[in-house]
């Protein structure tokens, strides 16, 4: 007598289904981190352009306030 196979292709369609699912969350939430950090890494650069900027014109022509 035949023993049925433990494997079912049933159970593959669903662990490929979650899987498919868990690797579209993992790829959009690294891909959300990449552009956060990114975008706080633009905006440190521009606060001290913007601060450099100022201390070179206040050099030159005295305080701008």
């Amino acid at each position: 007598m035949d023993t049925p196979s433990p494997v079912t292709p049933e159970l593959f369609a669903g662990l490929g289904l979650i899987g498919l699912v868990i690797g579209l969350v993992v790829y959009l939430a690294v891909l959300a981190l990449m552009l956060w950090i990114g975008y706080l890494i633009i905006k440190a650069a521009v606060r001290n352009g913007l601060r450099e900027h100022t201390l070179w014109l206040e050099s030159r022509r005295g305080p701008l306030r």
